[in-house]
């Protein structure tokens, strides 16, 4: 008779790319249920795949208020590579820093002709001048 054994760990703290794994996930959800607050009340509960949060601002009219652009890149989350960036972008996300806000189609058609300021600081403060990288 074949004997298994298990290996256990011998020390039960996750490993830096759980913990990114795990981040990134909570990260994702978020920004779901974010989409789905009064501010965009008609947002479909079930989006087909992970899309880009460039994806978001386009499909469904939203600026993205708040991203800290001096410490993370607007991109992917799945590019986002570094745990203490997606740590401050979780932190922003939870305590209202960074959140949507809904624009009208003039905003819109301004941020198609010039997608650098996809995403922007919180309102009344200055861009500084970032550059938003693609997502």
């Amino acid at each position: 008779m074949e004997q298994h054994q298990h290996k256990f760990r011998v020390n039960p703290t996750k490993s830096y790319s759980e913990r990114m794994t795990e981040t990134r996930s909570e990260l994702r959800q978020l920004v779901k249920n974010k989409l789905r607050t009064p501010v965009l009340p008609d947002v479909v509960s079930t989006t087909p795949g992970t899309p880009s949060l460039r994806d978001v601002v386009s499909r469904y009219r939203v600026r993205i208020e708040g991203w800290p652009l001096a410490d993370v890149p607007f991109k992917n989350l799945s590019d986002v590579t570094n745990l203490p960036k997606l740590e401050v972008l979780l932190r922003g996300w939870l305590n209202g820093t960074i959140y949507f806000r809904a624009i009208d189609e003039a905003e819109f058609s301004a941020m198609m002709a010039d997608p650098s300021p996809w995403v922007g600081p919180p309102e009344g403060e200055s861009a500084g001048g970032d550059a938003a990288d693609d997502a």
